[in-house]
């Protein structure tokens, strides 16, 4: 006999105010339902619109999704301005540890990876109020 427990709810935390979130992926073809590379931000702006707390993750960048704490720490105390941007870009093409595939080669996932990323903090900031 086995017995199988069930989940009956999930209890998460009160978003804090003035808080976003993105998820984009590139996909080889719209049928086809594997990421190249994903990237998901998730921030929370001060009063005047300044990025107070931030999250960054890659996913298939590397063996398994990777929380890029260096990518968050270039958010953190900006407004999302291009230079920011373009840091944020570089610092995440540069953690990723991709393979090599038909669907996309280390190169081409890293500048996705950045890319993606980039376009994913700017949606997130949007979204917490940001202009």
């Amino acid at each position: 006999l086995c017995i199988r427990d069930s989940i009956e709810a999930i209890l998460l935390d009160s978003r804090a105010p003035r808080s976003g979130d993105a998820y984009l992926r590139f996909i080889p073809r719209t049928e086809m339902d594997i990421a190249v590379v994903s990237a998901g931000v998730n921030l929370t702006l001060d009063e005047a619109g300044v990025v107070k707390t931030a999250r960054v993750a890659l996913g298939a960048a590397a063996p398994t999704v990777l929380l890029v704490e260096e990518a968050a720490e270039v958010l953190v105390g900006s407004k999302l301005d291009e230079a920011t941007l373009e840091r944020l870009a570089k610092v995440c093409a540069g953690a990723c540890r991709p393979i090599d595939d038909k669907r996309g080669t280390i190169e081409f996932r890293r500048k996705v990876a950045g890319v993606l990323a980039g376009r994913a903090a700017a949606k997130a900031y949007e979204r917490a109020g940001g202009k």
